[in-house]
């Protein structure tokens, strides 16, 4: 073929690359405007750009749903995309699904996505969310989430998250990938491997060969990003104790927290979380092989018996601690938010007057507004005294920026739980 015969080659697929391109986008666009318009009834669905990917993905960027209903609060997200791999298998992915063949890759990702506060929350009578980390934390015990996340100076979490499947060009094996990602608190995913016994990709041969599929081997990363020490250090300050105190509390709390799932962490576990929290960084757990998993998971009632029928091995930071113990217990309610124990040295609380900074007279609360980037030390209700920089007034609460260890923390006060006010000299 002449030199001249190649070009109008080129030409002519980019062109069809272009229409098929603008092709997907016009189906893509039309699919959502639909969604916009089936959604009227209970809000606003807005989105900035439809694209398509050089890796084969094609993406929504800038969704965001406003319900009419405003005590719901707004739902975003920077990019939802569907990825198939490379843009022929993208190109391809329609034909596949008519043809009711299961795509060679396929997966789903969404990125910065933001809740309102309050969306995710347990049924009546759970175990609260959180109730782990918190042991011995207090009043912030069992708290829920989002009065900690804010106490913890963290607002409007960015969660970002994934799932993917490959399957092989023999239809003998699939892996199943998922990530996710929770701003600067945490990240993790998670690795599947799966033998089938599959003719071909049609729906028809895999569904059965999915359903039978032996589990290789199932291997789960946790990665902590700063929330942990972050976590730790609040408490400490919260029950006025050194962090090494606080930990040391907070290990044997832990312990007792797992009751009211009816469960008891063994010495493996124990010395594993134990080994995290000093100093948090990530953790995995490898489970499998599982000949049938389908069929052992829907025999199993405890996570006891669960944990005794198939093979796992707990890692922290690199080290093996070997397979989870847990034994199931009576249940038992949470329990009452504990005080510090007195037989620990602690710090010397903030209200012990021997030690406390010649203040000025005592501030209005109407007034505080004329006192924002002061120091303040402010009492609570219940006797507690906190110190540090006025920031805002922000309705029925301030927020006030603490020192915390090294470091500081921008902490949210409710006005009802203020009983006096006075600035630092």
């Amino acid at each position: 073929m002449s030199g001249k015969g190649i070009l109008v080659g080129l030409v002519v697929l980019t062109a069809a690359g272009f229409g098929y391109y603008h092709y997907e986008l016009q189906q893509a666009e039309q699919k959502l405007d639909d969604l916009v318009e089936r959604l009227q009834p209970l809000g606003t669905l807005h989105y900035t750009n439809v694209g398509v990917g050089l890796g084969g993905s094609l993406y929504v960027d800038g969704l965001l749903f406003e319900p009419h209903n405003t005590a719901v609060g707004r739902m975003r997200a920077e990019r939802v995309s569907l990825e198939a791999g490379n843009l022929w298998r993208l190109a391809r992915l329609r034909h596949t699904l008519d043809a009711r063949r299961l795509p060679q890759q396929f997966g789903f990702s969404v990125q910065g996505l933001t809740l309102p506060a309050g969306l995710v929350t347990g049924n009546q009578g759970d175990p609260p969310a959180l109730s782990l980390d918190t042991a011995g934390c207090g009043s912030y015990h069992a708290a829920p989430p989002d009065e900690l996340m804010s106490a913890l100076g963290y607002h409007d979490i960015p969660l970002d998250f994934s799932v993917r499947y490959d399957l092989t060009d023999g239809n003998d094996r699939m892996t199943v990938h998922s990530t996710f990602g929770m701003g600067p608190l945490s990240a993790g995913s998670s690795t599947a491997h799966f033998s089938l016994e599959a003719r071909s990709n049609r729906a028809r041969d895999l569904a059965p060969a999915l359903i039978n599929a032996p589990l290789q081997s199932m291997t789960v990363v946790f990665e902590d990003r700063g929330y942990y020490p972050a976590l730790m250090e609040f408490c400490a300050a919260e029950m006025d104790m050194t962090l090494e105190d606080y930990t040391k509390h907070h290990m044997g709390e832990w312990v007792e927290a797992w009751r009211p799932f009816g469960l008891q962490p063994g010495p493996t576990l124990v010395a594993a979380y134990e080994h995290f929290i000093q100093a948090p960084r990530d953790l995995s757990l490898r489970i499998g092989p599982i000949d049938n998993p389908m069929l052992l998971w829907a025999n199993l009632d405890s996570a006891e018996r669960m944990l005794g029928q198939i093979e796992h091995r707990l890692s922290v930071a690199g080290r093996h601690f070997g397979p989870v113990d847990l034994h199931p217990v009576a249940p038992e309610p949470a329990r009452t938010p504990p005080q510090p124990q007195t037989n620990w040295p602690q710090m010397r609380p903030e209200r012990d007057t021997q030690a406390e900074p010649a203040t000025t007279a005592t501030i209005a609360l109407s007034a505080l507004e004329e006192h924002i980037g002061h120091t303040l030390r402010i009492t609570l209700a219940d006797g507690r005294a906190r110190n540090g920089e006025l920031l805002a007034i922000e309705g029925d609460r301030i927020r006030v920026r603490r020192r915390v260890g090294s470091g500081y923390m921008e902490a949210p006060i409710a006005l009802s739980a203020i009983a006096e006010v006075r600035r630092l000299r």
